[in-house]
């Protein structure tokens, strides 16, 4: 007997100027560079007006490209960025498309090193504009809007609790409890309530709107759940912003839970940007129900009421907040929406014992959320004593004791996790991964080490911004400053490393959540050959980049699109450019160096 159709069946089918110094001005390099290449003694001569620059055009989606002739606002706008190297940021990687976008400071500083010209512009715009959201879907999310003048109707029950079964049973609802089995009951029931000839109300529209939310997520992401192949996801996802629009008031935990659902919905297809704005939305929402002051107890007995439900699972969610939001920073630049001195950071019951525990058939499993809550509020640290407005004022002498302090506290934390999770400090090619685990554990290993070693990576990168010109003691801060630039580089290498061991234990959920790892640390390694082109490692790591694709290349992705097929082109050309460039310096430092001891013989 064939069930009737549903309207989301699926069709077939600012310092101190004498320390710090910025790229167009001489970007000094005396204390990093190979003592092999005397006649190399700075990064670049003091650089052209900008109207010289052969310059690109700007991203025409996110503007990364900086046209700001005043070093102190190109290092103060945004310290940190996506691509952040030797105390400058030198480009971002597009929000819409993850593709990284150079600076034209930063372009010609890759002209001096290398005495080539940097070939990027087909990466920029290969001739499209919006890679993502193409102007034919964006007309036809305004058609569905305009056209559907009724309210969008639910999927038939029989597929929302399938979908609920497979959801809460999987590996993906412990990294994101979005859900709890006896609210969210209460919201199913609410969405299919029958409201007669009456305007529903807010609540009505509201569970209405998760419910979609829901769908369109567990649909995608749990294909094998009885009725996941009957789902359009995306027009469930549609239209539950469509209804987002009008509940956009109504602070609840429905409300909160719709927005984290349309923001994982959007990560999980490569729309960064959008995600970022359903982030703050859902921020906002969890500040308005109290979720970041409240602690929610276990009783005695077990046994809980509805009230302690919603507040169990507001902590959650507020947790899950400020997982991402943690991330969002560290990774854009731009400040945190969670300011945690408003926040009472106290962790859940049990965590950190909880946390490694395998899952048990038949019982309740707490959530292991998608990074490890202490290491969060580290990188929260970490962004705020090093790349905040204010942590551009310290000495030198003082950003190098808060690097000291930060990385005592990463290594407390590393030894803190048992030995079969702990990150290794450096992983080589014939390092021994953590034998075979389920999926799930894999993936909290893996996000463990790419963590610690991006963690480590950015803690140490802020010591580019020390200059050992004007220090009362040259040589000492001449070494902490190359000591912590080297620990940087290695985190970076050991990330490519880490990843070609890996990739293929990953998720194919976690492509867009892990692809800025590898993309982080190729940007940091092309950097360090331009910045030591005689460094005895520097042939290594030009190789170590050109694997850097074909590691992309083996990361699962659970839905591939025209997007998935254009970013992986795209990082396919980026890799060949920037192992073209590195050779250029390599062999230019080179050339350098015997013309150099040819002048130099009697």
């Amino acid at each position: 007997m064939s069930r009737p159709s549903s309207p989301h069946i699926a069709s077939p089918k600012p310092d101190d100027s004498s320390h710090r110094q910025v790229l167009s001005d001489s970007f000094q390099s005396s204390e990093h560079q190979s003592s092999s290449s005397p006649s190399e003694s700075h990064f670049a001569t003091a650089a052209r007006p900008l109207s010289q620059f052969q310059a690109y055009p700007a991203c025409p989606l996110c503007r990364a490209e900086s046209t700001s002739t005043d070093p102190q606002r190109r290092l103060g706008g945004a310290p940190i960025g996506n691509i952040y190297f030797g105390g400058q940021k030198l480009g971002a990687v597009c929000p819409r498309n993850g593709i990284p976008h150079l600076t034209s400071h930063c372009e010609q500083w890759i002209r001096e090193r290398t005495g080539q010209e940097p070939r990027f512009r087909h990466l920029y715009s290969d001739g499209t504009t919006r890679s993502d959201l193409s102007e034919t879907d964006a007309i036809a999310a305004l058609d569905s809007a305009k056209t559907d003048a009724k309210q969008p109707g639910l999927p038939e029950r029989w597929i929302l609790d399938g979908l609920v079964s497979g959801f809460t049973k999987s590996g993906f609802s412990l990294f994101f409890p979005l859900i709890n089995r006896v609210l969210f009951e209460e919201t199913v029931r609410l969405a299919y309530s029958k409201h007669g000839t009456e305007l529903p109300t807010l609540e009505h529209i509201a569970a209405k709107a998760c419910v979609l939310a829901f769908v369109s997520l567990a649909g995608s992401h749990c294909p094998t759940a009885h009725g996941a192949s009957q789902v359009d996801v995306d027009s469930c996802a549609r239209d539950a912003q469509v209804f987002l629009s009008d509940i956009i008031e109504d602070a609840s935990i429905t409300t909160l839970q719709t927005s984290l659902m349309l923001l994982l919905h959007e990560t999980l297809c490569g729309r960064l940007q959008a995600s970022s704005m359903y982030h703050a939305l859902a921020c906002r929402t969890v500040f308005a129900l109290g979720g970041h002051t409240v602690i929610a107890s276990t009783p005695q007995d077990g046994h809980l009421t509805f009230e302690e439900h919603e507040d169990r699972h507001l902590r959650m969610l507020f947790w899950l907040c400020y997982v991402l939001d943690k991330d969002i920073s560290l990774r854009t630049g731009q400040p945190p929406v969670i300011a945690d001195q408003f926040c009472d950071l106290t962790l859940p019951e049990g965590y950190a014992f909880s946390r490694f525990l395998p899952r048990q058939q038949g019982q309740l499993q707490r959530p292991w959320l998608p990074s490890d809550l202490r290491l969060s509020i580290l990188k929260s640290k970490a962004v705020q004593l090093l790349y905040s407005n204010a942590s551009l004022q310290k000495s030198d002498a003082e950003l190098l004791k808060t690097i000291r302090e930060l990385d005592e506290e990463l290594e407390t934390w590393r030894t803190s996790i048992p030995p079969e999770f702990s990150p290794n400090l450096s992983v080589k090619k014939d390092s021994g991964l953590v034998g075979a685990l389920d999926m799930s554990r894999n993936m909290i290993v893996a996000a463990l080490h790419l963590d610690y070693h991006y963690l480590l990576n950015t803690i140490h990168c802020a010591s580019g911004r020390c200059m050992t010109r004007g220090s009362s003691d040259p040589q000492q801060m001449s070494f902490g400053v190359q000591s912590s630039f080297d620990l940087s580089v290695e985190a970076s290498r050991s990330t490519i490393v880490y990843l070609s061991l890996s990739a293929n234990r990953l998720a194919g959920e976690a492509f867009w959540f892990f692809i800025f790892y590898p993309l982080s640390a190729l940007m940091n390694l092309f950097f360090n050959i331009l910045q030591n082109p005689g460094h005895g490692l520097a042939v290594h790591d030009m190789e170590l980049l050109g694997t850097t694709s074909q590691i992309i290349r083996s990361m699962p992705i659970r839905r591939v699109t025209p997007h998935e097929t254009e970013y992986l082109t795209k990082m396919d050309k980026l890799v060949a450019e920037l192992c073209r460039l590195s050779k250029g310096a390599i062999e230019k430092h080179e050339a350098t160096l015997s013309a150099y001891q040819a002048d130099s013989r009697p």
